[in-house]
Order: structure tokens, then sequence, then C-alpha cells
């Protein structure tokens, strides 16, 4: 049998999908199961260690050279059909996704219209299953499979056992040498600081970094800062000034090399992110600030991540955008998770792996 996985993004959306991959691999453990997917999450999807290709199909790049789509959505047409896949799973549920999945030209599953994110979605699949509402997203897809397929995953629901599919990851880091570049920066212990995010409304203020970081340098915590792009480059700088010889901006470095240093790391601090979620599902131990996101929804369920959340009474909104932000701009649920209280959580687990 050979499966496609239509899952385009996000870095977090992917990850979440890996333990319902993990549950595809067990009830067909001879398949061969292939994922599409945005070019910039290609590297995350091989990842997984069921996925034995990756076709990626650039449509964000397109957004501005749309005329450029229909020679696009052609050529993917005939990768996909050159394939001779036997079923393409949608796991998105958006509108697009669910016509990528049918220019394969087989059978197309997905979530029925009340799960799917776009219910109109439900109209292109041969077959679709409803699945339970406010579930942890990781379980609604898992239950997707369960329910596309009646396959048993009872056994393994619990989070000390859900599969994210990365030990073959984890272990090919550990042994590969692609952080020989930054031994200087990696032969000491350290905790890796990810203070990047694409919401607006879970940036954590970067004076509540300042002060965290201050406060490990005090104890002598050495914390290194990576970043993404130039906004995040010049906040890291600013958060290593504060850190004085204890604080250290990363070069810029690819997902793959990110995750290598993260995990040598004693632990990691992060607002919601697609890699605060890579840590924990790597078991790296942390903290994850939750401001208008709720762990009970999204949060990985590694063994050693906590999460924090802020208590406030509008959280979580799960809105891009704080419509009530406070004098200095700052979301009120961002504001009451204070640096003291998650400084306290960096303490333990810096001690316990010393």
């Amino acid at each position: 049998m050979k499966i496609l996985v239509v899952k385009l993004s996000s870095l977090g959306d992917i990850l979440h999908m890996f333990p319902a991959v993990s549950d595809l691999r067990r009830h067909f453990p001879t398949a061969e199961i292939h994922w599409l997917v945005e070019p910039a999450f290609a590297e995350v999807a091989t990842w997984h260690s069921a996925i034995s290709k990756v076709i990626t199909v650039p449509l964000r790049a397109h957004k501005k050279t749309w005329w450029k789509i229909p020679a696009l959505l052609s050529k993917l047409r005939r990768q996909l059909h050159a394939e001779n896949y036997d079923i393409v799973l949608d796991a998105q549920g958006l509108l697009k996704s669910a016509l990528l999945s049918r220019l394969a030209g087989v059978a197309v599953f997905g979530f029925a219209a009340d799960t799917a994110r776009e219910p109109v979605t439900a109209w292109f699949y041969t077959k679709s299953a409803d699945v339970q509402k406010g579930l942890h997203v990781i379980e609604k897809n898992r239950q997707l499979i369960a329910k596309i397929f009646s396959a048993d995953i009872t056994s393994s629901l619990n989070e000390s056992t859900v599969d994210f599919g990365l030990d073959r990851f984890r272990h090919e880091s550990m042994q590969s040498n692609s952080a020989a570049a930054l031994t200087a920066m990696t032969n000491e212990p350290y905790i890796v600081l990810l203070h990047g995010t694409t919401w607006n409304s879970k940036y954590w203020p970067e004076s509540a970094w300042v002060e965290l970081i201050r406060m490990l340098s005090q104890r002598g915590v050495r914390c290194l800062l990576p970043w993404g792009n130039e906004e995040e480059y010049q906040r890291a700088t600013r958060l290593q000034i504060a850190g004085g010889e204890h604080a250290q901006v990363l070069p810029k470095l690819s997902l793959t090399e990110l995750m290598n240093v993260l995990l040598r790391a004693r632990g990691f601090v992060s607002v919601e992110s697609g890699v605060g979620h890579l840590a924990a599902a790597l078991d790296v131990p942390g903290v994850m600030l939750h401001g208008p996101t709720s762990p009970n929804y999204s949060g990985i369920l590694g063994k050693r991540c906590l999460h924090i959340t802020s208590g406030v009474a509008c959280s979580p909104c799960f809105k891009r955008d704080c419509p009530i932000l406070n004098e200095v701009g700052v979301p009120p649920c961002q504001e009451a998770m204070t640096a003291q209280q998650v400084y306290q959580h960096c303490l333990v687990f810096y001690s316990q792996l010393r």
C-alpha cells in the first residue's frame, strides 16, 4: 500500500500530526508513506521515521505570482499520478489541501464537515471521519486515523507512550558532528531561550526576558539565544547585552542544527512556538509559556516540559492579535506570567541535570 499524507504547514501543525503518522505505520507496517508539504517545512517532515519521501508544493511562494499557479498544479498533478498512490489522507482540513489531495486521482480521506477547519472540504472526500470536538489537536489527528482505518490506538493514548516517530532523528542528531562549529558555545552547560514566534499575542514581553536572563546570569547559568529573522536577531542581541558574559547569540542555524543544540541543552524556555514544541517532543526539559493558547489543546505531551498559563479570565482566546493590550502594548495574559515564576522552574530542571 502507498499512502500520501497532506499536511502543508505550519511547523507546530506538522509536529502535531507525527503521533497519528506513527499510528498509521503501526496499522500498515509495510505501507510506503509520503508527505505533501510546503518547502519551508520539508526538512521537518523527513524527521519522522515512517516517512520515506517528501513532496513539496510552494503555494505560499506564489501568492504574488498567482498566474503561475496553474502550471504549478499541473506539474504537481503529473508528479502525484506517477506515484500511483492507493490513498490520500488530507489531515489539514482546508479547501486548498483538499483540492491538492484530489490531484492524485485516487480516494481521498479526511475530516467530516463538523470537524474540518473548513467544512466544505468534506465534499471532496471519498470517506470522512467525524471526530469529537474539544480534543487536544494531537488526539484529534490520532482519532482521524482510528476512525478512517478502524485502527486500534487505545493502547497508546497517554502522554508517556505517544510516539512522535523521532527516535531515529534523535539518535542521528546525537551521533552527528553537524554541531561541531558550535563546540565553543555548547561544550559547557547551557539553556536555550526561544523568544521567537509568529502570533503577536504570543510574544512574552521583552522586559520579562531581560529580567529572566539577568536572574539566570547571576546564578551563572549560560543562556544561548537563537534567531530566525532580523527582528529576532535584534531582540537576541539586546538580551545578550542584558545577560553579559553568560549570554550568547547563536549564528544563523538551520532547523536541524538548532535541534542539535537543543538536544544537548540542560533545558529551554519558550513562548508557544513550533521550535518549542519540537524541543518538548524530543524530551528536552523546558518551560513553555501559553498566553492566548491552551496546553490542553495544543501543548506537546513531552514528558519533561512544564506548561505555564496566565490564569487571566480572557485566556485562552486563540487570537493572533490581542484586542485588550495594556498601556505599553502587552497582552494581559503575557503580563501575568512573571520572570520570577519562570526562573524558579528553570532552576529546578537545570539543577536536576547537573
